[in-house]
């Protein structure tokens, strides 16, 4: 098994974090906040022009053709600057699963997020998950109910939502702006991701799954995302070590700096060992996704997520324990990474539930090599 990423990979890790560091930067950032607009849309234009969202897609349906690796070199550029883009709900999830789906709609919107700069609102029924209240109900050409919370939805043009229809799981895609249906703003833990609900009555939709097809195809876009979005986590994790490691050399007390005290070298010390943890499970899922075996792809997920939303808590946490009480002001950055971490850690499904998938994989790979 061969870990490491290729030296065309390694030179799109640099090309991202060359751009993000320049428009994605935290001075960025605040202005957007500040200008209530967290939604980077020059960003998500130069994104859209240089391909990032059709990393994955095929050449048929107007993408690159390249692959899952790709995706994960740029999650954790993403991560490392917590980028104000919708990439995880238009492209670690939207563009995954209607790559899983045979209706001509999902080709259409396929295209339309390898080449227009499409945005998707996508929410998945996860590991462990249930719907808060009652599921959207689907009838075969309308939806009615209201969505869980959805990010980015004020801002996309579409959503793939999860519903039932004659007590069976579907996936529905539907056309934002339409009548009959009503974006909610919602208050968000991550100012710089904005969350909706979407509230339908009688709105068009077009189903693209259903049944024993739509839990499957949930399952293994939830399995994929979470790989993705342990990437994700480690590039934060990454920043927030670094932010505590400069704090540490920066400031001094006594006459010198306190990172030469012990107790901030075992912070930042655990802090590596985490990250370091958290990065060997996340390229034993990226290999996992390449390979394309279910059964290595469902236990690196639960291992990936794990890992990584500990390693990017506890990084986020402590970077704020070292910088202290100014660590804890607007004017500090530590504060976007403790969100973040927060965030991601409640996405795709709570960290017992992938506990639980974590030991059912690990039981069901026993029996079998006995």
């Amino acid at each position: 098994m061969n870990f490491d990423f290729s030296d065309e990979q390694r030179m799109l890790r640099d090309q991202s974090r060359r751009l993000l560091s320049e428009v994605s930067d935290f001075h960025t950032v605040r202005q957007l906040l500040q200008a209530h607009q967290p939604f980077n849309s020059d960003l998500w234009r130069q994104v859209a022009e240089l391909g990032w969202p059709a990393v994955a897609i095929d050449e048929d349906q107007g993408g690159l053709g390249l692959g899952m690796l790709e995706l994960c070199v740029l999650a954790e550029e993403l991560g490392r600057t917590l980028a104000p883009i919708p990439f995880q709900s238009t492209v670690f999830l939207a563009a995954e699963l209607l790559k899983l789906s045979a209706a001509p709609e999902a080709k259409e919107l396929l295209q339309a997020i390898a080449g227009e700069e499409a945005i998707v609102a996508t929410d998945l029924v996860a590991p462990g998950q249930s719907w808060d209240g009652q599921p959207l109900q689907f009838d075969g050409k309308t939806l009615k109910g209201r969505s869980r919370p959805l990010a980015y939805a004020a801002q996309a043009q579409y959503a793939l939502l999860p519903a039932q229809q004659d007590g069976q799981p579907v996936v529905v895609l539907v056309k934002l702006g339409d009548s009959g249906l009503k974006v909610v703003p919602l208050n968000s833990p991550d100012e710089i991701i904005p969350f909706s609900a979407l509230q339908a009555d009688g709105v068009q939709a077009i189903g693209l799954l259903a049944g024993a097809q739509a839990t499957a195809a949930m399952q293994q876009v939830v399995d994929q995302s979470a790989i993705l979005t342990a990437f994700e986590q480690i590039g934060g994790a990454e920043a927030a070590c670094g932010l505590a490691r400069d704090y540490a050399l920066e400031r001094h007390t006594f006459g010198r700096p306190i990172g030469s005290y012990q107790a901030i070298k075992h912070k930042l010390a655990d802090m590596a060992v985490k990250i370091e943890l958290a990065r060997s499970n996340a390229y034993y899922g990226a290999w996992a996704l390449h390979a394309g075996s279910p059964d290595e792809r469902a236990l690196a997920a639960a291992t990936c997520r794990l890992s990584a939303t500990e390693a990017f808590e506890y990084a986020a946490r402590e970077c704020l324990h070292v910088h202290g009480g100014i660590g804890y002001t607007w004017e500090a950055d530590c504060h976007f990474f403790y969100k973040r971490s927060r965030l991601l850690a409640m996405t795709l499904g709570e960290p017992g539930a992938w506990v639980d998938r974590l030991l059912s994989d690990t039981s069901l790979n026993l029996l079998k090599a006995h």
